[in-house]
């Protein structure tokens, strides 16, 4: 093992002992509970151990792998594991996964991954043509929305810029530029505004309407009042499904704001965005084609392992102009047939995420996927309609794409949150927290490919029984805090 290469014979066992992992994994993943117990003494010792100097045994390492990560971790392809918009992956995902790793393409300039090259552009049309960008379009696979988020705000911020984006950038300015969106946006978008020096006191955050989407008029006003003031208004993300209830803004009405006033529009459609795939729900994102950028995750509604973001731009040429660098020891002739994506974004080394979604795609084909978005869905109607029919239960918000804010109504939120808290120690169910306007509820999202009608009901049941218990305790004068250890 000193040149640190396998012969064939470790090479196989090395296979063997990932595949017999892998198969084991998924077999037995519904009798795991979904959040360990954590063995707060055994991950001590891992975290204490010395940088070994000697190497061990192949066996050695699965054996920890049986013994130590796999009960301290939380089990996020586990059918009841609901609290994010977070998936099980797709069952190609993982080999793709490994395919990438042995190749090791480094995704930058297309003389170092021509074939990974071609599969990027390809990943890349598909979605550009998916949501009616046109020719000019580009983009990249990401980490994830966050940095497709920055990117295109990179992109907004330089071309409005022009030439003095290089040079002065925002130094040179005495008109700070401002940015809109709405109350409802993630936190990825605040971010994204202090990384680029915007400055969060310049990111107005406009209030939400009774659907939790971003209003139009609210806009308008605060457009022009920063105007009026001398700021330099500049760009408004919109949202393609809010992170905490899915909501949809109202995407060809913000379009026609921004036409008019001359400013960017990005579409943050990390969550919802790929739910065009499905025909039955395109419709709710009327106006997505109208947009100057998108950010999407294809480990969110394609189902892929973490991660795989992506960034698409109506106009290549803003990527070019915002990260386009090109030092002596890289120059190459350029080729028409190919992209240097180091020229796209910000970083220089880039793995080969895009064969993972390439073959997503291949292997099981938009239909596929639009099915089982759809089924996602109809998973979280039926939990809205039982917490509707439920005397136990309110909804917090409108179940818009295929998440589930609700709450036990006789609880307060202390008590709310003691169900969701002892809900998830015992390994039962993952739910999140809504914290929708002052009230405090639980939430489900559905993107998991093994959930079951049955697990909504058992969930719903569970969480009712917990309520009554908890319920009963405070009767008793008791803690709400549970008593489960970790």
């Amino acid at each position: 093992m000193t040149d640190l290469q396998f012969c064939p014979e470790e090479m196989a066992r090395a296979a063997a002992l990932t595949q017999r992992f892998m198969v084991d994994y998924h077999d037995g993943l519904a009798q795991r509970p979904v959040y360990p117990r954590v063995d707060r003494d055994a991950l001590a010792r891992l975290m204490a151990a010395p940088l070994p100097e000697e190497g061990c045994r192949l066996e050695d390492l699965f054996e920890e792998l049986d013994a130590v990560i796999l009960p301290n971790a939380t089990h996020t392809a586990h059918p009841r594991f609901l609290p994010y918009v977070q998936p099980s992956p797709n069952a190609v995902s993982p080999f793709a996964e490994a395919v990438a790793a042995t190749l090791n393409q480094n995704c930058n300039l297309w003389t170092l991954s021509p074939a990974a090259n071609a599969v990027e552009q390809t990943v890349i049309r598909w979605f550009a043509d998916l949501f009616g960008l046109g020719e000019t379009a580009g983009g990249l696979i990401a980490s994830g929305g966050s940095m497709a988020n920055l990117i295109a705000l990179t992109a907004a911020r330089d071309r409005h810029l022009g030439a003095a984006a290089r040079g002065a950038g925002l130094q040179g300015r005495s008109a700070p530029l401002v940015l809109y969106t709405s109350d409802q946006t993630h936190s990825s978008i605040d971010k994204a505004v202090s990384i680029l020096g915007l400055g969060v006191d310049h990111l107005r955050r406009i209030p939400a309407d009774d659907a939790f989407r971003l209003r139009p008029d609210l806009l308008q006003d605060a457009v022009e009042r920063d105007r009026a003031r001398g700021l330099e208004p500049f760009c408004v993300v919109a949202n393609a499904g809010t992170v905490m209830t899915g909501a949809i803004d109202p995407l060809a009405a913000l379009a026609g704001i921004c036409r008019a006033q001359g400013l960017w529009l990005h579409v943050d459609g990390a969550y919802g965005a790929l739910t065009a795939l499905s025909p039955r729900h395109r419709q709710a994102l009327a106006g997505i084609e109208l947009a100057d950028s998108h950010s999407l995750d294809p480990h969110k509604f394609l189902f892929t392992s973490f991660e795989a973001g992506c960034v698409l731009v109506r106009d290549a040429a803003a990527l070019r102009h915002a990260f386009s660098s090109t030092p002596s020891y890289l120059a190459l002739e350029e080729d028409a047939d190919f992209v240097d994506f180091a020229n796209y974004g910000p970083q220089l080394s880039r793995g080969f995420k895009a064969l993972k979604v390439w073959w997503s795609l291949r292997r099981f084909g938009s239909k596929a996927f639009a099915g089982v978005i759809e089924r996602m869905m109809e998973l979280a109607r039926q939990m809205g309609v039982q917490a509707e029919q439920s005397e136990d239960f309110e909804l917090l918000a409108p179940v818009t794409l295929n998440c589930v804010c609700f709450r036990l109504v006789a609880l307060d939120d202390r008590g709310n949150e003691a169900v969701l808290r002892r809900l998830v120690e015992s390994g039962k169910a993952f739910l999140g927290p809504a914290r929708i306007g002052d009230r405090f509820g639980l939430r489900a999202c559905f993107m998991n490919l093994r959930t079951t009608p049955d697990d909504v009901a058992a969930i719903m049941a569970e969480i009712a029984r917990l309520g009554r218990n908890v319920s009963g305790r405070a009767e008793q004068g008791q803690s709400w805090h549970s008593t489960a250890g970790h």
